[in-house]
Parts: structure tokens; C-alpha cells; sequence
């Protein structure tokens, strides 16, 4: 049996078990990792490097970075002030609080962590209002899945360093992502959504007086203590100042890794998160998940695997496809089938698939792989596509007809905006 062929059967059995989400996705990559190695099939210092690769130090300092800014009061404040200026009015609340989680999406990496944080603030808004907490849920639910690290704050400042890191380790040389790239691809339909989740969404979700989840002094959310005033500051300061170096990079000479590290020592240095919040922080899992997708790259390009799987795709596509034609497949495909298991491992499976394709025909991968996240992300449907949406069905009391009802019309919006935006602003 031939290199080629083991590292086919290893990347075929990986793909199934990431879709099938039996194991965890950052267990199923390393343990691929390894059987590459101990196969021939990848050489061990091929494998390690991903360990030390930029990319990957940067992302989990930048998680650190976000962390640091959302244990400040900041969000506090701000829903405060929204319930303040609301002035009676349910609709300019529910405004207020999906700008708030909106603007949460950008500094938690996690749609299920920006949901908890944001949801009783809005189900305690609507029991002031003597609304039931059902007609908000889905708005927040929806924004949080949508809107998760969408601008380049955060994690989503360095999101396009790892797409250049995983382009270039499947063959894609010659293309580069920038920084607001991902941005501008996701920013129509963002919007689009954000004014059906304060206008439409409301009209649409069920009145369940009853259905809805009691929360009682935003118990889903624990409260921790405030930070001193000076820890309060640097959490601030930290973000603000990473964030402007980052965008000057290039000018000063710095490493954006080097920039995104210092920025993760000063918080626990300071005090602002402890020493477990830290770790809990770095979210380990999607970087381990990164690594084991660099370790197949190299593995694919250097057996030739690679080509054998775009082969495969090019003739179901044709042999000239148009690119809006290969956007819509990749965002339709991943849309599918991000809503019976989870888009993450969905997202993660066809991620070099759309790369090697986009190879193979000499396209640009960088909008088709940018329709892949996002056809990935569109994923509310059913309490299968990702955990915030079970807990969103809790908050809100919903079930899987209600999803249906109040689903259907943000995800045809989003295939109708998305695909020919993306395409057009960023051609194969």
C-alpha cells in the first residue's frame, strides 16, 4: 500500500469522525497527526512545527487578549445604558441588547459563551416590559452564532493570518487574506440579519408566557466581582493598545505574534484574570484543532493525496465552473450540513477540500473558503448545528418547529446576499 493511499484512508476516516462528533474534533485531529507520522506519511518535525507555528501562538494570546476585556464592566454598562434609554419601548430595548451582543460576538470566541452572557440581560429586559422572553431569544441566539468574531477585534483580528497559514500549507501560494477581509465578506448579510433579528424575528417567535426559561438574577450567566479600578483600566487599555499595534504591524516592524503574546502576559501579570481563567481563556481545543489541520496539509501535499481529493470534486463541478457557481456549492454544502451536526467539524472538514478544489482549477480560494465559514455558521436550524442552539430552545422554550419558522428566512437571506457579495468582491 502505497503513502498516498494511507494518508487517503487517514484523511477520509478523519473527516468521518469529525462530522460524526463522537470524539472531541481537537482528539480526532491530533490522533490523525499521529498516525501520519507513524505511517511515513509525515515527517515528525513536519508535525511538531505546528505547535510552534505563529499563527498558533498568536490566536491563543489573542483569546487571552478578549478575555481580559470582557471580565471589565464594559458590557455591564452598556446594558445598563440601553435598558436606561429605551424609554418604554420594547423595540428600541431589543435593539440596544442584540448591539450589545453583537458587539460581545467580537471579544468571546464562542457563540455559546456570548448567548449566556447576553441572554438574561434580555429576558430580564422583557419581563420589565411584561413581554415574553420568547420573543427575543432567537434574535439573541441568532446574532451570537452570526456575528461571532466577524469584525477583526479580538480573535477575529488575526482570524485571516491562520486562513493564510492554512492556504499556503495546502499548496494555495500566490494569495493572501488581509485583515478586514473577512469583514467585508460577512458584513452585508451581518447587518441584514441584525435588522431581522430586531424588526421580523419578534413577530415571527412564538408568545410562550409559560415556555419561556425563568432566570433569576442572570443565573446563567455567573456574576463574578467587579475589578479594582486600575485592573478595570489596563483590561481596557490592554485590548485598545494590542488592537492599534496589530493594525501597524507592518510599519513598526513587530511581530503581529510577538504584539498578540505581550498583550496575553499583561493580564495575568495584573491581575485582571486569574491564573485557571487564563487557561480556561486560551481555549485549547480549536488550537489543537488547527495544529491537526496543518499536520494533514503537509501530509496531502507532500503523498500527492491532495490531488487525488480535488480530482474528485472538479468532476462533479465541471470542468470550468464559474466562481460564483463553486462559492454556492461550497456555501450550500456546508450549510447543510452544519444543521444536523456541528458546523465547527463541518467547517473543519471542508475547509481543504475547498482549498485543494480552488488549486486544482488554478482559482482564488479566498472567497470560496470565506462562503465556507459562513455557510457553516448559518446554522440555527436545528439544535444539532451547534450547542448555543439547545440552549437558546431552553431560554426561549422553542421547538424544532419554532426553529423552523423562525429560521427559514434569515438562511435564505443569507445564501441570497452572502454568495453574491463575496464572489464579487473577492473573484476566483
Amino acid at each position: 500500500m502505497t503513502q498516498t493511499t494511507i494518508c487517503l484512508i487517514i484523511f477520509a476516516v478523519t473527516i468521518a469522525l469529525y462530522l460524526s462528533n463522537k470524539f472531541p474534533l481537537a482528539l480526532t485531529a491530533l490522533t490523525s497527526m499521529f498516525l501520519l507520522v507513524v505511517t511515513g506519511c509525515l515527517k515528525p518535525e513536519d508535525a511538531l512545527s505546528g505547535f510552534s507555528n505563529t499563527t498558533t501562538i498568536l490566536t491563543g494570546s489573542m483569546f487571552v487578549v478578549a478575555a481580559g476585556l470582557s471580565r471589565t464592566q464594559m458590557i455591564h454598562k452598556i446594558s445598563n445604558l440601553v435598558y436606561k434609554v429605551s424609554g418604554g419601548s420594547f423595540t428600541k430595548g431589543l435593539l440596544g441588547y442584540c448591539l450589545v451582543t453583537v458587539l460581545v460576538a467580537q471579544v468571546v470566541p464562542s457563540a455559546v459563551l456570548i448567548f449566556t452572557i447576553c441572554y438574561p440581560l434580555a429576558a430580564d429586559f422583557c419581563r420589565k416590559m411584561n413581554v415574553s422572553p420568547s420573543k427575543a431569544m432567537f434574535s439573541i441566539g441568532l446574532l451570537s452564532i452570526i456575528w461571532v468574531g466577524a469584525a477583526p477585534i479580538g480573535a477575529g483580528a488575526t482570524a485571516y493570518i491562520q486562513y493564510n497559514t492554512i492556504m499556503e500549507t495546502y499548496g494555495a501560494v500566490g494569495y493572501q487574506m488581509h485583515m478586514f477581509d473577512q469583514f467585508i465578506a460577512r458584513l452585508p448579510y451581518s447587518i441584514v440579519l441584525l435588522v431581522y433579528a430586531i424588526f421580523v424575528a419578534p413577530k415571527m417567535a412564538p408568545d410562550k408566557q409559560a415556555g419561556a426559561k425563568e432566570i433569576k438574577g442572570g443565573t446563567a450567566a455567573p456574576v463574578k466581582p467587579p475589578l479594582s479600578p486600575i485592573r478595570e483600566v489596563i483590561g481596557y487599555l490592554d485590548f485598545l493598545v494590542v488592537f492599534i499595534l496589530i493594525l501597524f504591524a507592518g510599519k513598526l516592524g513587530i511581530p503581529t505574534w510577538q504584539i498578540c503574546f505581550a498583550g496575553a502576559l499583561i493580564i495575568p501579570l495584573t491581575g485582571v484574570l486569574n491564573e485557571r481563567e487564563t487557561l480556561q481563556a486560551m481555549n485549547m481545543s480549536p488550537l489543537l484543532l488547527f495544529i491537526g489541520a496543518l499536520a494533514m496539509g503537509n501530509a496531502l501535499v507532500g503523498t500527492g493525496a491532495g490531488n487525488l481529493v480535488a480530482g474528485l470534486v472538479t468532476r462533479v463541478l465541471g470542468e470550468h465552473p464559474s466562481g460564483y457557481m463553486v462559492g454556492l456549492a461550497f456555501f450550500l454544502l456546508t450549510f447543510l450540513m452544519s444543521q444536523v451536526m456541528s458546523n465547527m467539524a463541518v467547517f473543519s472538514a471542508a475547509q481543504p477540500i475547498v482549498i485543494l478544489t480552488c488549486v486544482s482549477y488554478g482559482y482564488n480560494p479566498i472567497g470560496p473558503l470565506l462562503l465556507c465559514f459562513m455557510g457553516a455558521w448559518t446554522a440555527y436550524l436545528t439544535p444539532m448545528a451547534t450547542i448555543a442552539v439547545p440552549v437558546m430552545m431552553d431560554a426561549g422554550g422553542y421547538d424544532q418547529r419554532d426553529l423552523f419558522k423562525m429560521g427559514w428566512l434569515p438562511a435564505l437571506i443569507s445564501v441570497a446576499v452572502a454568495v453574491p457579495w463575496t464572489m464579487f468582491m473577492f473573484p476566483v
